[in-house]
């Protein structure tokens, strides 16, 4: 067994440094995408790692707006990209630069071999529980994505005046008075978008033309990233493989629409989880959660 590992940074390149280095094996792959807009020292951490280690691809950068597709679309062209370059992985990981190892190589190893053949990822049925009160507007709706836009938008007062008038302050921009037909050649699965896929899975979200169907349709949907793994999959040949689990210690605070970030007093909690990683973790509120989880990981 081996990973693919996918992981989206946009900050933080002494952070992102770090993940890369506790994660790195010979046996694994690393595709790693950058945001446009994120700092030119990232970039260039980019750079140095795709010529020091024969297993790092660095992905064309783009920019990243929250909510669209651009997420979903790298992390299916990195999947690619990783079945290009190496024959030999098993598992492919979607991570960003604030998530962290829990525990060491060799537990992940364990853990994911006693089902070689699943795929981890979280679902439910959107229309059929009130987690998402917005379920069927994500579908619905004709939304917005283009990083012009978000830029106007973000312009001090007119783009709040913007937002304002086309009813825009609390959801992603969408066309007025027009709904989508209901979909009738996918079942509507939801999620998060974080998992553990097996190299069957991610060749077929990345290259059946079925599956090329359901995700062109939900380019206008509103964060396809939590939907497209989902409608994929469970419509699949593949869905008997699945399990309803991503593998990640996440602490969502109620109400909240951001996780909370996890720091030392935390340890003793994400040491004990059953879970291989944590999200999320940043080196200028607490780095010395860093420095405790990494000496956890390299101790096995």
């Amino acid at each position: 067994m081996a990973f693919a590992y996918h992981i989206l940074g946009h900050k933080n390149p002494g952070q992102i440094a770090r993940l890369i280095r506790i994660l790195q094996h010979e046996d694994d792959i690393f595709v790693l995408h950058f945001d446009r807009r994120a700092p030119r020292a990232l970039h260039q951490l980019g750079e140095e790692l795709s010529r020091a280690h024969r297993n790092v691809v660095v992905q064309r950068s783009r920019a990243v707006v929250w909510g669209g597709p651009a997420i979903s679309d790298l992390q299916i062209e990195g999947m690619a990209l990783a079945l290009k370059h190496s024959a030999t992985w098993s598992h492919f990981i979607n991570l960003t630069g604030q998530d962290f190892p829990i525990c060491p190589r060799g537990a992940r190893l364990e853990r994911l071999s006693r089902q070689k053949d699943a795929s981890y990822l979280s679902w439910f049925a959107p229309l059929e529980t009130d987690h998402w009160k917005n379920a069927r507007a994500r579908l619905e709706r004709w939304h917005l994505h283009g990083s012009v836009l978000q830029r106007v938008l973000g312009l001090p007062g007119f783009g709040r005046r913007l937002k304002s008038a086309l009813g825009w302050q609390n959801s992603i921009p969408f066309v007025h008075g027009y709904r989508r037909r209901w979909p009738d050649f996918f079942r509507y699965f939801g999620g998060s978008n974080y998992v553990v896929l097996s190299r069957p899975a991610a060749e077929y979200i990345s290259g059946d033309s079925y599956a090329n169907r359901i995700r062109t349709w939900l380019q206008r949907a509103a964060h396809p990233d939590e939907i497209v793994f989902q409608s994929i999959l469970q419509n699949s040949p593949l869905a008997a493989t699945l399990v309803n689990k991503d593998w990640r210690e996440i602490d969502f605070p109620p109400h909240s629409p951001h996780p909370r970030t996890f720091g030392q007093k935390d340890f003793n909690r994400l040491i004990a989880s059953e879970n291989l990683f944590a999200r999320k973790f940043d080196e200028m509120t607490d780095s010395d959660i860093l420095d405790m989880m990494e000496k956890h990981s390299e101790s096995k």
